[in-house]
This record gives structure tokens, C-alpha cells and sequence, in this order.
């Protein structure tokens, strides 16, 4: 087990928190072919309820990402009074849109070019992706990322939709939370759920993960973040005076939390039709809990930060973003051209190899150049911190 166990905790440290990312959106990669294969009793006991859990914890890591972006945007916020909204909407439309852009465009011309139509023995969630061709309105619905759909061309564009919203509002969000206690700024994210499980009773339409109202309760886990960058010097120091024992209970609990922790399973049995919308917000507090404790270990145990350090774990945090974009066009596409060639486990690992390829690639021409890009936009503007001493200046979060 990994505990805290002293060193100094640096407020620059980012490297684990992007190998965190890294280790996440591999596991919603797992979890994706693990969708794929049709479900056993011994396969649910693995990885649904054993030890393999954190290998497809898919939905789990997502909830990660989402307190991972509060930790990681609220800092420019607590080190920099000074704030330019059209600078920070720039940098993070370039950031997000732009490799995001690329990616369906790429994943589109994929499923033109080989998808080969529904394929038998394998699961309804996989037969569902690319199987119905994109109209006029879901072509608007994927450039704009504004409106309520289902993506069928790429699973995971739900999630976007949230992040870029989010994003975009963060920053009058930040303006209350920097006045608010740690109290009042978990009263300000329960008040957030609540008011969008209040939302969501006047929507008639089934939940399909893209709501506005899902938004709303979603900016509660970005506030958790941002409350523990707020408070993070409070919290460390309080764990490193406790015992070892104690620590590696709060690092347990911090892992049950995070995998293993869904209330709504068990509501979901006794009330009948539970309400998914409902299980998403309960389930995503517990795991957010969860993700909190991990990132907290992660900046300040000296062996944990080690082994996220590592150059490969690291390296996978640098292409997460892309690996997120690509992993599902790179899988559909082998499995469609290779399904009654090669057993399926061979063509998961020629994907998983395949993905790897083309995430580095993507990170280099595509995600790179669009961080370039956002800064060039944004150079006048930064132009007039020149003179400001390197402590007053925002960090440097693209």
C-alpha cells in the first residue's frame, strides 16, 4: 500500500495529477472493450465486483476528470487577482474543441469507410455505436456540443458536452468560491444538485446523459475540486500528523468510495423504475469522495507520487486526452475489419497497441498545436502580466 510518508508537498506538481488522467481514461478504455465481450458470472465477479474493478472503472474515472478539472482550473484563481474572461474562454475552446473537432471528423470518415453493418455474438452496446448515420441535426448537435443527444459516432462526446459548458462558466463560479469556507462551498455544490434534480422533474424526455440540468450537477464535482485546491495545504498537512494506520484507512475508504460505492444499485432494487438521472447524482458524490482522497495522495505521498512520476504513466497522462478521443474509432475499426479473421482477443490487443500509436501521434500534431494556438490568440493579453514578478503571474495550466 502507498500512504503519505512525508517530503514536501509543492504547489506546482502537477505531473501526477496528469498521470492520474492518464490512468483514468485508460481504464474507461478497458471498460469500453470490456462492453464489447458478452457478460459471465465469472467476468462480473472480476471486474464488476473484485479485485480487476479499477480496470473498467469507466464511469468512475470520468467522475474523476471532472473534480481533476476544479482542482486544476481553480489554481490561476487562488495565485492571480487579475482575470481576463475572453483569454481563459480561448485558451480552453482551443484546448478542448479543436483536438475534439479532429477526432470526429477522423472517427466519421472510420465509420464510413469500415463499418460493415451489425456483427453477431457480440453486445447490444456495441451493435448500437455507428450503426445509425449522422443527419443534419446530430451534425450540428457534434459541432456545437450544446444541444441533448446521444452520440453514436463517438461514446464519449456526452462527457465533452459537460466539460465545455462547464468550462465556460467556471470562472463566475470561482468568483463566489474563493469568498466561500469549506462548508459554505459544499453547501454551494449540494445547492447545485439539488436545484438540478428540481430541473430535471419539468423534462419529460427520457435521461440521455447531455441535459442541461446534468450540467448543473455536474459543476457540483468541479466545485469539489476546486475546494480541494483551495484547501489542499490544510488537508495534507492534517493527514501527515496522523498515524500510518489512520492513513491507510482514509487511502482504503478512498479506493472503496471511488470503485466500489453505489448506493443507487441498492435504491435501484427496492424502488422500482429508480430514476437514472437520480443514480448518476448519488453514485457521482460517493465517487467524487473517492477521487478527492486520490488526488490528495497522489500530490503528497513521496512512493505514490513516484510511481505517477514514472516517465510511461506520465507519458500516458501527456496523450490521455487524445487516447479518450480515439480509443473507440481505433476498436470499432479493427473489430469491423477483422472480426471473422482474428479471435477478439487478438484484435482488442492489435486496438489497444493500434490506439496507443495514434494517440502519440494526435497528441504531437493536434493537441500540442492547439495549446500553441490558444496562446498565440491570447498574447497581447498576456503580454500586460510582463512585468509582474513570477509570483503574482497565473500557473501555467494549458
Amino acid at each position: 500500500m502507498i500512504f503519505i510518508d512525508g517530503g514536501i508537498f509543492l504547489s506546482n506538481r502537477y505531473e501526477e495529477l496528469d498521470s492520474l488522467r492518464g490512468l483514468a481514461a485508460l481504464s474507461v478504455f478497458f471498460s469500453h472493450i470490456y462492453l464489447i465481450f458478452n457478460e459471465t458470472l465469472l467476468s462480473k465477479l472480476l471486474f464488476e465486483y473484485g479485485l480487476l474493478r479499477g480496470m473498467v472503472a469507466g464511469s468512475e474515472a470520468v467522475t474523476l476528470f471532472f473534480v481533476l478539472s476544479g482542482f486544476v482550473l481553480s489554481i490561476p484563481f487562488y495565485s492571480n487577482k487579475d482575470f481576463n474572461y475572453g483569454e481563459f474562454a480561448v485558451k480552453r475552446f482551443c484546448r478542448i474543441y479543436i483536438p475534439y473537432i479532429v477526432a470526429i471528423v477522423i472517427t466519421f470518415i472510420f465509420r464510413e469507410i469500415f463499418y460493415t453493418g451489425k456483427i453477431h455474438g457480440l453486445t447490444d452496446w456495441f451493435n448500437v455505436n455507428w450503426s445509425v448515420s449522422l443527419n443534419a441535426n446530430a451534425i450540428i448537435d457534434h459541432l456545437l456540443l450544446l444541444g441533448t443527444f446521444t452520440s453514436n459516432l463517438n461514446n464519449v462526446v456526452w462527457s465533452l458536452v459537460h466539460e465545455m459548458r462547464i468550462s465556460l462558466m467556471f470562472p463566475f463560479i470561482m468568483f463566489l468560491l474563493i469568498k466561500l469556507n469549506m462548508k459554505q462551498g459544499i453547501g454551494l455544490a449540494f445547492t447545485l444538485s439539488v436545484m438540478s434534480i428540481l430541473f430535471s422533474l419539468t423534462a419529460d424526455n427520457p435521461f440521455l446523459g447531455t441535459e442541461l440540468y446534468y450540467s448543473v450537477h455536474l459543476t457540483s464535482l468541479f466545485i469539489v475540486g476546486a475546494l480541494l485546491a483551495k484547501f489542499r495545504y490544510d488537508i495534507i498537512n492534517y493527514l501527515l500528523n496522523l498515524k500510518f494506520k489512520s492513513k491507510m484507512f482514509i487511502f482504503i475508504l478512498g479506493l472503496i468510495l471511488y470503485l466500489y460505492a453505489h448506493p443507487s444499485f441498492v435504491l435501484n432494487i427496492l424502488i422500482r423504475d429508480f430514476n437514472p438521472f437520480y443514480r448518476a447524482v448519488i453514485d457521482t458524490w460517493i465517487t467524487s469522495i473517492g477521487a478527492a482522497i486520490l488526488i490528495i495522495f497522489a500530490l503528497s505521498s513521496v512512493r505514490f507520487s513516484k510511481i505517477l512520476k514514472n516517465k510511461l504513466v506520465n507519458y500516458l497522462g501527456k496523450i490521455s486526452y487524445s487516447l479518450y478521443l480515439y480509443h473507440l474509432a481505433v476498436l470499432f475499426t479493427f473489430i469491423h475489419l477483422f472480426y471473422n479473421i482474428m479471435p477478439l482477443w487478438v484484435i482488442c490487443l492489435i486496438s489497444i497497441i493500434g490506439t496507443f500509436i495514434i494517440s502519440s501521434c494526435m497528441y504531437h500534431l493536434i493537441e500540442k498545436p492547439a495549446i500553441k494556438i490558444g496562446k498565440l490568440l491570447t498574447k497581447n493579453t498576456n503580454s500586460k502580466n510582463i512585468g509582474k514578478s513570477s509570483s503574482d503571474r497565473p500557473i501555467n495550466i494549458s
